[in-house]
């Protein structure tokens, strides 16, 4: 598609060759300056909130790196000696069953995963009686590989789907 011969542009070309030369440059003027705009407004702009985002995460995620790493030890000290009490794979849902019952929550569903590991779901559960089980089942040498968890509209109770390892 050639331009000058557009019947669309015909008009506008026309047009702008009958105007007198302050005129055009006037009019170039404001192309080149709506030109820059597009470019600063569709380029340049995202890509500068892009950038300052990103450092901001990165910021972020040097600050937690550098609180882990520095309580790195305390955490080791504390999980180290609880690795003798190991449960074996094939008592790894009665136990997590059983430990759910003793912190008065219920799991809504429990499912083996492969034959060390088992996915519970819980429903409106509260979340300091949760995180009291993921202590203790920590304690017997179960290890979370994966955990999802969503806030409910009453304060303090969560859904959760969590996948646990011997």
């Amino acid at each position: 598609m050639d331009l000058p011969s557009s019947p669309l542009l015909q008009p506008l070309l026309e047009r702008y060759e009958q105007l007198e030369s302050r005129d055009r440059l006037a009019v170039n003027g404001l192309a080149a300056f709506l030109a820059l705009l597009l470019l600063y407004l569709l380029v340049w702009s995202p890509a500068n909130v892009f950038y300052e985002n990103s450092q901001e995460n990165l910021g972020r995620r040097l600050s937690v790196l550098q609180f882990m790493r520095s309580t790195e030890s305390q955490a080791r000290a504390v999980g180290g000696g609880s690795r003798e009490a190991a449960v074996t794979s094939g008592t790894l849902l009665p136990t997590v069953s059983r430990a759910a019952q003793e912190f008065g929550i219920k799991p809504s569903r429990l499912q083996p995963e492969g034959a060390d590991g088992v996915s519970v779901w819980f429903n409106e559960v509260g979340f300091n009686e949760l995180v009291a089980w993921l202590q203790s089942i920590s304690a017997q040498g179960i290890s979370v590989r994966q955990i999802s968890i969503d806030r409910e509209e009453q304060a303090g109770t969560v859904n959760a789907r969590i996948i646990l390892r011997t």
